[in-house]
């Protein structure tokens, strides 16, 4: 498949569309340039995206995601949708990182925080972890599944001091969109 990059043509962004013939959930998707200039197109990019990741299309849903974030760097969603798709695609770090980008990107945005807390469970990284789940429930102190995340991670500690080693870990919630 062949995406145009972000190429400035008389002042408006072209970027990579996914055009599906027929039905969202067809599968015979044909690339084609569209000038992104109003916000129903970067609705529709971000809603063919989403569709993919629904599809499980997720290094295409990725690109559009990508060529998203060129048109709005500042946009947390974005960043947190793409540090899911890698969170799925068991890039750990690549989506702590992204995680990051959105709680940079903006501070309260509790989702992106959770999510962050699950990528660095899975990595090991308790520590990391607890502070990312605290920062949720700093922001929303009711967040239940924030509480039984951070019950979860204390645990978790709480034997690795105890015995010594680290056995498999994994989170019990789900990433949140």
């Amino acid at each position: 498949m062949k995406f145009y990059d972000g190429v400035r043509e008389n002042g408006v962004v072209r970027i990579p569309v996914l055009t599906i013939s027929q039905s969202p959930l067809h599968n015979n998707f044909h690339p084609s340039p569209l000038r992104h200039d109003t916000m129903s197109d970067f609705q529709d990019l971000f809603t063919q995206a989403t569709e993919l990741v629904e599809l499980g299309r997720l290094d295409e849903a990725l690109t559009l995601f990508q060529a998203l974030l060129k048109t709005d760097s500042n946009n947390a969603t974005i960043w947190n949708n793409i540090a899911i798709i890698l969170f799925r695609q068991g890039k750990y770090r690549d989506a702590v990182n992204a995680f990051g980008q959105a709680t940079d990107t903006n501070p309260e945005f509790t989702n992106a925080w959770f999510n962050k807390n699950l990528a660095l469970v899975r990595l090991r990284e308790e520590t990391e972890a607890l502070r990312a789940v605290d920062k949720v429930l700093k922001l929303n102190p009711h967040d239940k599944e924030a509480q039984s995340q951070r019950a979860l991670i204390v645990r978790k500690m709480g034997q690795v001091c105890e015995t010594g080693k680290t056995d498999s870990y994994s989170a019990q919630s789900r990433l949140r969109v």
